[in-house]
């Protein structure tokens, strides 16, 4: 029941299945059957699906008024819970991607902690859905992850940082011969050369002849490459789909095939000349590092200051 009001509750937020759906990380066809069922089961339609925006039914709205009512109660529940407990007053827990748990994260607290000896972080890795999940239940208290397009009702965000996404290629892919006015090595993205206009950017259509080590569905790496490929007009053969970027990036560096990662990954590994970098002609290739976390009217002290001082704090981006 809970999860059928969140999912009718997306939409009405988004206005619109489709964008609702990748902010619930979910297919469209499984929200849209989802709503419907909660339609069949109240007698009535929910939305008017004749307007563009999607807009509230008469008993839409009352329904949107019911679920606003009982999140209300649901974080009222919350706030009385977290004010019985003075042991979470002190402690912040930080959920991340493998990535950044691993490169980005503990030298920042290290820093912070030793500026803030009072705090105390924990870190929990998990991936995209679970780290969205774990922020609505409370289990953590602040994300960081890249920008997806949907937005989120139960949520606030501000970009920590942006990068750009390369493809990357094994050296001995035959179409590196072709683009040697757009090839970058490991040390010229590490840099920041890249940047200069001297190296062209290259069509991702350049590419088809190429197999690709993609991320799974629902992660937002897949999203743009996907929205790539479509903009490029083909279909991609891929090897296999992996659940985090370095990793994908690490198989490439072993030829297996092409893949995309962010260029701030260049500056947390040790450099390596197995492959090249390429900028890509697609404007989905930029990706903003973002921080989320949940609307609260009085957020704790402990995660204001862990913020303010990441704001401060960029990672290493180039």
């Amino acid at each position: 029941m809970l999860k059928s009001m969140d999912y009718v509750y997306a939409v009405y937020v988004n206005k619109s299945f489709s964008k609702a759906a990748e902010a619930l990380y979910i297919s469209q066809p499984a929200l849209s059957a989802a709503i419907k069922k909660v339609e069949i089961e109240v007698g009535t339609p929910l939305f008017d699906r004749r307007t563009n925006p999607i807009s509230l039914t008469e008993a839409g709205k009352y329904y949107i008024e019911s679920v606003e009512r009982v999140m209300q109660i649901e974080e009222d529940m919350k706030l009385k819970f977290k004010a019985l407990s003075e042991l979470n007053k002190s402690t912040i827990n930080i959920g991340a991607a493998s990535f950044f748990c691993t490169y980005v994260l503990p030298d920042l607290i290290q820093d912070f902690q030793d500026k803030h000896p009072q705090y105390t972080v924990n870190v929990l890795e998990a991936n995209a859905d679970d780290l969205m999940k774990y922020l609505k239940s409370g289990v953590i208290d602040l994300i960081i992850d890249v920008e997806t397009r949907g937005e989120h009702y139960h949520y606030e965000s501000v970009i920590w940082a942006e990068d750009d996404i390369l493809l990357v290629v094994p050296k001995a892919s035959k179409v590196n011969a072709t683009l040697i006015d757009s090839q970058l090595t490991y040390d010229t993205v590490r840099s920041g050369d890249y940047h200069n206009d001297d190296y062209l950017k290259v069509d991702l259509y350049t590419f088809k002849d190429e197999r690709f080590l993609l991320l799974k569905e629902g992660n937002d790496m897949y999203n743009r490459s996907m929205r790539m490929f479509k903009n490029a007009e083909y279909t991609p053969k891929v090897s296999m789909y992996l659940d985090q970027m370095l990793t994908s990036f690490r198989i490439a560096c072993k030829g297996i095939g092409a893949t995309f990662v962010r260029a701030g990954l260049t500056n947390y590994l040790e450099p390596t000349d197995d492959v090249y970098f390429y900028k890509l002609n697609d404007d989905n290739s930029k990706q903003n590092i973002k921080l989320y976390y949940k609307k609260e009217v009085s957020p704790s002290e402990i995660r204001q200051d862990f913020i303010d001082y990441l704001l401060q704090h960029t990672p290493k981006t180039v």
